[in-house]
């Protein structure tokens, strides 16, 4: 029977029935084992026994990541209720006649098996709406697929099939079919590589041209509450909110005594923002949750294609349980941040622990110990780097001790240049051909092939931007706002501090600079967000800013353009070669901010467009938090992150409300 987890199948509470998870929680290195074929000996071979014996009421179940070889034929028997059966990565050859017999199930994840067909039965799932057969070994479907009543969507990428059935093209369910990478004849392999939408527009026509007929198309809540836990910084116990806001004013204007003020190093002076304490409070705590979801929910997409995007989630709401596990994203759990916030909250910390005090070399020593074992205390053993420049400069032997020179050195760099100077290409004649775009031979030209490699979508780096040039600094830049916010000259140079400790472009520094001062412009609450004018005095004022640090005539125009962007198809997130650019969360966040869109449906709408939608979604995130207040944030984006990491995060947010004097 293998290794078989054994379950307690008594009656239970209808909460506590809705899902039964099986599946193996792996590591990236434990994931390319098993796709592999290397199995861990704690992986299932078999649906335990006790579920197959016993009736239950299980409506979701997840077996992913096993060596499952066979469904057994009384599944559906023994649970009924199923709507959502997720099989992937596993080692299935065949589904029995009996899965028919599953009339509830409405989501089929099979990818990643050893299917070679289907059983006639399948078609009879009369509710099945969304099904993943990709990375199967198919050579063919049921003829009568596309007139299953509920289906929607369907992968059957990476297969072998070499016919389509032409029932899909009669379907007034269906919106997307995706058939990349078989061995198609009809439609043909070059018409279904472009896209669902092409290959369902083939097989509409075809099916009218066979049958002489048409086809039809189917056509407030609570605010969140932030769990403020007070530090002992001010001299009375405060009864209620008003006489909070009192004392608060008080310490302002040093009525109080010298002590208070000890604690509270980043207490902003009166006047400083126009903004109730409450609401000032509401705008920081917004700021980095704002940062944290739109890392974490950004992820669902990153790097996928349009086509992906649109099979696996919804267009109105991801949550952190649909986000695919694949090989860009099984590194992180459900609910988890990546990198990106990782980064900003570096920052945080060392903030904190200087007492408001930016220190480059400080952040420097974090951002190395980071590198080699992340946060220990949320079980990390290692930080996981997308930014190539990072990788680069916290590698050098100097990088703590001068990181301003450091990152200077490498400044501009490409990394074909890395590639020829490091990666085996080393002779005068291999650069020489590279450089001049003729063609290489033997090792150099498969080590340069494996560089451009890393430029195309999926890859887990950022792109081909030259070092210096890719989004590392500006996704962690944001926080760097809040000290000092009403004090635009020492943001201004707190920003070109902290980027320089890795990124020394002009363009990187310029688009941090104008992230932080535009948070800065929030928190001092002097332009009224609601109005076109307020938000483009706020970016102009920011704008002006960031392009002080810029010399070139090509740098000001890509930087001008990314600044008045006002939709997102002009961003191109997926622009080849700059999917991580430095520019491209800068205008994310520019567009949400200038978008009527709450934060809910524009992070929607901006990480399904993919790219290096995670950075991009932190950065506007953050904006966008600190527009709108974690008040007025998705709840459930906020409520299903990893509890761990937001009990974490929140000692640290309380932390440095205390030294701004917030109530």
């Amino acid at each position: 029977m293998g290794n078989v987890e054994t379950h307690d199948l008594a009656p239970v509470r209808d909460d506590e029935r809705k899902e039964l998870n099986l599946a193996r929680r792996i590591t990236y290195r434990q994931y390319k084992r098993h796709i592999n074929g290397e199995f861990h000996e704690a992986c299932l071979t078999e649906i335990p026994w006790n579920i197959r014996d016993s009736i239950s009421l299980y409506e979701r179940m997840t077996v992913a990541f096993n060596a499952i070889t066979e469904i057994p034929p009384e599944l559906p028997l023994r649970i009924p209720h199923l709507n959502y059966l997720d099989l992937s990565h596993n080692q299935i050859e065949n589904l029995p006649e009996s899965f028919g017999l599953q009339f509830h199930l409405k989501t089929l994840i099979a990818r990643n098996n050893k299917l070679r067909s289907l059983p006639v039965s399948f078609v009879h799932l009369v509710k099945l709406e969304k099904i993943d057969l990709s990375n199967n070994l198919l050579k063919d479907l049921p003829e009568d697929i596309g007139n299953m009543e509920s289906i929607q969507k369907l992968n059957v990428s990476d297969n072998k099939l070499k016919t389509l059935p032409l029932s899909l093209g009669s379907s007034d369910s269906i919106k997307m079919v995706l058939a990349v990478n078989n061995r198609l004849q009809d439609p043909s392999q070059s018409i279904c590589d472009e896209g669902s939408e092409e290959t369902l527009n083939y097989l509409r026509k075809r099916f009218r041209s066979v049958h002489k007929g048409t086809v039809t198309t189917r056509p407030s809540t609570p605010l969140n509450e932030f769990p403020r836990v007070r530090g002992n910084q001010l001299h009375s116990s405060v009864p209620n909110p008003h006489s909070a806001h009192v004392q608060y004013i008080q310490s302002q204007t040093h009525t109080t005594n010298t002590p208070s003020r000890i604690k509270t190093p980043l207490m902003p002076p009166l006047e400083a923002s126009v903004l109730d304490p409450d609401v000032l409070r509401d705008r920081v705590v917004g700021l980095l949750y704002g940062a944290a979801i739109g890392d974490a929910i950004g992820l669902a997409t990153r790097g996928m294609s349009a086509d992906e995007c649109r099979f696996h989630y919804d267009e109105d709401f991801i949550t952190y349980k649909d986000v695919v596990q694949d090989e860009r994203r099984v590194r992180w759990r459900q609910g988890d941040w990546t990198s990106n916030f990782d980064l900003m909250v570096l920052v945080l910390d060392s903030l904190i622990a200087w007492a408001g005090v930016i220190d480059e070399l400080d952040f420097a020593k974090r951002l190395q110990n980071w590198c080699k074992s992340g946060f220990p205390e949320l079980g990390d053993n290692e930080g996981i780097i997308l930014s190539q420049t990072i990788q680069k400069v916290t590698s050098h032997k100097q990088f703590v001790s001068n990181p301003h020179y450091v990152a200077k050195e490498l400044e501009g760099k490409s990394q074909a240049d890395y590639v020829l100077e490091n990666g085996g290409i080393t002779s005068d004649e291999d650069k020489g051909s590279v450089s001049s775009n003729s063609s290489l031979s033997g090792p150099a030209w498969k080590e340069y092939k494996a560089f451009l490699r890393t430029c195309s979508r999926g890859s887990l780096s950022s792109g081909c931007e030259g070092l210096g040039l890719d989004n590392g600094a500006i996704v962690r830049t944001a926080v760097l706002g809040v000290p000092s916010f009403h004090n635009l000259p020492e943001v201004v140079n707190n920003t070109v501090r902290i980027c320089k400790a890795t990124h020394t472009t002009g363009l990187a520094v310029g688009s941090s600079v104008v992230i932080s001062v535009l948070i800065a412009l929030l928190l001092q609450g002097k332009h009224d967000v609601q109005t076109t004018k307020g938000l483009e005095e706020m970016i102009i004022q920011a704008r002006d800013l960031g392009r002080e640090f810029l010399s070139s005539t090509e740098e000001k125009a890509d930087f001008e353009y990314y600044c008045s962007l006002q939709d997102l198809k002009r961003l191109d997130v997926n622009e080849f070669g700059k999917m991580g650019y430095c520019l491209k969360p800068l205008g994310a966040a520019i567009i949400g901010l200038r978008s009527k869109l709450d934060f809910r449906s524009f992070i929607m709408k901006l990480i399904l467009n993919a790219g290096d939608s995670n950075s991009n979604a932190c950065v506007a995130g953050a904006i966008l938090g600190c527009k709108y207040g974690f008040s007025h944030l998705p709840k459930q984006w906020i409520s299903e992150l990893r509890t761990k990491q937001t009990k974490w995060l929140n000692v640290k947010i309380n932390l440095l409300l205390d030294m701004m004097g917030l109530p």
